[in-house]
């Protein structure tokens, strides 16, 4: 018998393992989260939150304290190509403020900077708010077993005291990183680029480092020299933190003989920067996708699944979509309206997914390396200024869609999903920067401004939602309603016919997770085939 027993155990306490206890406790389910540490992050990856995750943690309660966190609001996010920091400059992309960024016609929310020490504990703070969820930090998972019945058993200690614990859970997720333990324990290999690069990234504190410098602020500073791209350095809270990555080649840098200060000192362009380096990182540069996204009653999510180039920002966006998607259906399944398909449509609609982002990550790193002559970018002649406007334009339009890609972020959809109901339609293009809103199925439903003030995203997330104007037959969407399964959540609600106009329907239903499900002008002959396919039935 184990010491708690649980619906869903959850193997890593970061930022997409919090967020699957985020969404099921929201949802009213049983979550335990298992994470040796103590919930602190003393080495920041993530400092970007996106816009769709922006729009869950709006579902969440969370959005005001994500967006009003304590990175310095007026900090100017441009992006600067140059020599070094004292050096020349290449190029410039220009880049608001967190206060000036404006919100896109597309979604109620904007993109966020908000540095993983704040985000992750917001999200974990948020779940412990829910009686059903539980965070156990201080805790080693030493190993675990599916037993006959599908329920998972994992056996784990206390590091600060050795005592032994066991958990039980009918699910279990590893949401536990790249080097995921519950993934290999399922003997789940991963297919893709095992190696672009090693890297460094030192973590430091130098907050008179602009004033010193040629530039005015910057979210990145990326150095380029005569062979070629080396490295960069990154605001992480707008008040004199950065990170500096120092990109290394298919060599592992010996960690040993790694000195911080030699390579600040080449990023400065010399003596004279003070700082304080306060952790150091190594880590790899890969594209990488697992091949199953599930064994058993066992599920992985996040980098356990996936590993990308941080180019982009896209690692921890894409693994909080899984855990969205995921949550939604293990809460359909506890619940008892779920069909058996439903849950087996989380890999066939993510994995997708996973590889498109991480395809998009390497894509963008890739444009860091300019195309172009880089023996004279030092020369202080007319032909190094004629070399360097040369560099940086290669530069600027190698790695625009890095800055610009909105159609990475939410123009992500399940095609040829099992669970969502084809209307023959053809896709939008499937751009980096550009994104059409479409509420053909299997997309993110379109947002639009209601009367009220409110989004239409705020519409979703309770269950099934079927969307339709004040002219809709209101037998028709009785008819609807009433051939769901028994137990499923279902309701109807009335928009503005501008609404029905961009969703392109008279109906329009929108999965707890805010994709669409199905869409129509006219009810079904068979609605309950409908329920059939979005049920997993």
């Amino acid at each position: 018998m184990a010491d708690t027993d649980t619906e869903v155990l959850v193997i890593g306490g970061g930022a997409v393992g919090l967020a699957v206890a985020l969404e099921l406790g929201w949802r009213g389910r049983r979550c335990i989260v298992l994470d040796e540490g103590n919930g602190t992050i003393e080495h920041p990856r993530t400092g970007g939150i996106s816009l769709r995750t922006m729009e869950h943690c709006r579902r969440w309660g969370i959005a005001d304290e994500v967006r009003n966190n304590q990175f310095n609001p007026d900090f100017k996010l441009d992006t600067v190509f140059c020599t070094s920091l004292t050096g020349f400059e290449l190029g410039r992309a220009e880049g608001p403020s967190m206060r000036d960024t404006p919100i896109p016609r597309e979604s109620p929310e904007r993109k966020v900077r908000c540095p993983q020490f704040w985000f992750d504990p917001m999200l974990s703070k948020a779940a412990r708010s829910y009686d059903a969820v539980r965070v156990e930090y201080f805790t080693h998972v030493d190993g675990f077993e599916q037993r006959p019945d599908g329920t998972s058993m994992v056996s784990a200690h206390d590091v600060r005291n050795g005592e032994q614990r066991q958990f039980s859970g009918r699910y279990l997720i590893g949401c536990d990183g790249p080097a995921s333990d519950v993934r290999e324990a399922l003997g789940i290999q991963m297919s893709g680029i095992p190696l672009l690069n090693y890297s460094v990234n030192v973590l430091f504190r130098a907050p008179g480092m602009i004033s010193k410098s040629n530039f005015s602020e910057a979210e990145r500073f990326i150095f380029v020299g005569p062979a070629g791209t080396w490295g960069n350095i990154t605001v992480v809270d707008g008040r004199g933190m950065w990170r500096l990555t120092v990109i290394g080649s298919e060599e592992r840098l010996d960690l040993a003989s790694f000195d911080p200060a030699s390579y600040l000192e080449l990023a400065f362009g010399g003596p004279g920067l003070d700082f304080e380096v306060l952790s150091v990182s190594p880590w790899r540069r890969t594209q990488l996708v697992a091949d199953s996204y599930q064994k058993g009653s066992v599920y992985l999510s996040g980098d356990a699944i996936h590993t990308m180039s941080p180019t982009g920002g896209f690692g921890v966006n894409t693994g909080i979509g899984d855990a969205v998607d995921l949550a939604w259906k293990l809460d359909a399944v506890l619940a008892g309206w779920a069909g058996p398909g439903l849950l087996d449509s989380y890999e066939a609609e993510r994995r997708p997914i996973g590889l498109r982002n991480a395809a998009a990550a390497t894509r963008n790193f890739r444009g860091w390396s300019p195309k172009a002559d880089l023996s004279l970018i030092l020369d202080e002649t007319d032909a190094g200024v004629a070399a360097r406007a040369e560099i940086g334009a290669a530069l600027l339009a190698g790695t625009h869609e890095e800055w610009e890609s909105i159609g990475v972020i939410l123009g992500y959809r399940y095609e040829n999903s099992p669970i969502c109901v084809p209307d023959g339609t053809p896709p939008t293009p499937d751009e980096f920067s550009e994104y059409i809103q479409t509420a053909r199925p299997g997309s993110r439903a379109p947002h639009a401004y209601l009367p009220d003030g409110s989004s239409t995203l705020d519409l979703f997330g309770r269950g099934f939602t079927l969307v339709h104007s004040a002219k809709a037959d209101r037998g028709a969407v009785v008819r609807i309603l009433s051939a769901a399964r028994p137990g499923t959540p279902a309701h109807a609600t009335e928009v503005p016919d501008e609404v029905c106009e961009l969703y392109a329907a008279a109906f329009t239903l929108v999965r707890p997770d805010g994709h669409v499900a199905w869409r129509g002008n006219d009810i079904p002959a068979e609605p309950a085939s409908v329920w059939d396919v979005v049920t997993g039935s």
